[in-house]
């Protein structure tokens, strides 16, 4: 067997089966500690939560109310039209320009409307600009 030399342990404390036992448990209780405060302040803070949430919602009862009271004047709105919806997109009126109107136009052609003579006249493609 090798001296070792003085003042050096052969061995380190707790390296024992008691030391590993005692570090074992402590190791457990802290694990254990850790999860029960994890769940305490898991649970504050969904009731912190829930309190922010159920004050806000009380807050804005008076905003909802407003916004769907303009909801339903908007559907009042759109019944009242006969349930027509015309859905389109305005590009100018070049094609009303362009086109001559024949004589013998039906009388859809007669209601559309006249073109504006604000715009710029032919480009030098000879197309009008958009």
């Amino acid at each position: 067997m090798n001296p070792s030399p003085t003042g050096s342990p052969q061995t380190t404390p707790g390296g024992g089966l008691l030391g590993r036992i005692l570090t074992m448990i402590a190791g457990a209780v802290l694990l254990i500690a850790a999860f029960m405060f994890s769940l305490v302040a898991l649970g504050v803070l969904v009731l912190g939560g829930v309190i922010v949430y159920a004050y806000l919602h009380w807050k804005t009862r008076h905003l909802r109310r407003h916004v769907e009271e303009q909801m339903q004047e908007a559907m009042r709105q759109r019944e009242q039209r006969n349930g027509r919806v015309i859905e389109g997109e305005v590009l100018g009126g070049a094609d009303y320009d362009a086109r001559p109107v024949p004589p013998a136009a039906t009388p859809a052609d007669g209601r559309l409307p006249a073109p504006d003579d604000d715009r710029p006249g032919d480009g030098a493609g000879g197309e009008r600009a958009r």
